[in-house]
């Protein structure tokens, strides 16, 4: 097996210095196996403990419990990357803004600028002093496998977990992976490639499964909202309550709600990058045997969870869930 190599200038990393640091170690793709070390992904990754990250989180980042310091009104929107993060982000934003009209102008919901409005905290391109000095309210996204949230103590922080689809997070993910810059993740299969690695070891974030059983499962008691992408999308105001109760504010007015739908809502006619956003993309990206697959494998590892759409287990009613 290949090892990494330290260093980032010239030669097969010119195209990666954004994400690297002088001294990061850069995983070699094997020529043989044509898969990354150490976890043997199709994507560069880190492990940590048994765990792949994207190259952006490195461990001293994943497992600082001083990274942030947490506050009660702070929320932290847990997901399998391509799982409606930015979404869930933009709806605590605007229930936010919704409840707090005197927010000064300079306050980070305001700005354009996702990384600073809710910043990934795990991304080693934030600053611990950066974070501390945001005001209240605040609100964080994380790639974090549950096991790596030691950054916060049960009952800390209040936390959102999305899940979604999985036949749609591979299609999102896919499309991602192809847009994505060089060297971050390096993906260089083809689309059937990428349903037999979903379906067994995954990508930079490893299992989409195991990722979600462990915040399902919630084993250390957080205080933990389950969601999943259609309930946020096909029924958005039925999501939008959801996150409204668990913030602990008072029912919003129809023009709260109007103006809370009305502003993270996508014209996916209008977008064409964001069509891999719409749920059921997979009827068109995957045969029916492929969806099949993914189906048995939802019902084996979800099926004692309450709260699982059953889409996720039925083609027939994946298929019609837009109908």
């Amino acid at each position: 097996m290949a090892e990494g190599k330290r260093g980032y200038r010239g030669g097969p990393f010119a195209g990666v210095r954004t994400f690297y640091s002088p001294g990061d170690v850069i995983p070699i793709r094997d020529k043989e196996t044509g898969l990354f070390p150490p976890l043997n992904l199709p994507v560069r990754h880190y492990d940590i403990d048994g765990r792949p990250y994207v190259l952006l989180t490195p461990e001293d980042r994943v497992k600082n419990p001083e990274l942030v310091k947490a506050r009660d009104s702070d929320v932290l929107v847990a997901t399998y990357p391509r799982n409606g993060t930015g979404l869930t982000l933009n709806l605590v934003v605007e229930i936010h803004k919704a409840h707090n009209p005197n927010l000064p102008s300079d306050h980070p919901f305001f700005n354009q600028r996702p990384k600073d409005q809710t910043p990934w905290i795990h991304n080693k391109f934030h600053s611990e002093a950066d974070i501390e000095n945001m005001p209240s309210p605040r609100a964080f996204k994380t790639h974090n496998y549950y096991e790596h949230l030691g950054t916060f103590q049960p009952g800390q922080i209040k936390i959102i977990h999305v899940f979604r689809n999985p036949k749609d997070v591979l299609c999102s993910h896919f499309y991602h992976m192809t847009k994505l810059p060089p060297g971050l993740v390096d993906y260089r299969g083809t689309f059937e490639d990428a349903v037999e690695h979903f379906l067994d070891g995954g990508f930079e974030t490893g299992c989409y499964w195991r990722f979600n059983r462990e915040y399902l499962e919630n084993k250390d008691g957080h205080e933990i909202l389950h969601l999943h992408y259609e309930e946020l999308t096909l029924r958005k105001e039925e999501g939008v309550r959801k996150i409204n109760s668990f913030l602990g504010y008072p029912d919003l007015d129809k023009d709260q709600m109007d103006g809370v739908v009305r502003a993270t809502t996508l014209d996916y006619d209008n977008l064409k990058s964001y069509q891999v956003g719409k749920p059921g993309k997979g009827v068109e990206m995957m045969t029916k045997g492929q969806r099949e697959r993914f189906d048995e494998r939802s019902r084996k590892e979800f099926e004692e969870f309450k709260g699982v759409p059953e889409s996720y287990f039925s083609d027939d009613l994946y298929v019609g869930q837009m109908n």
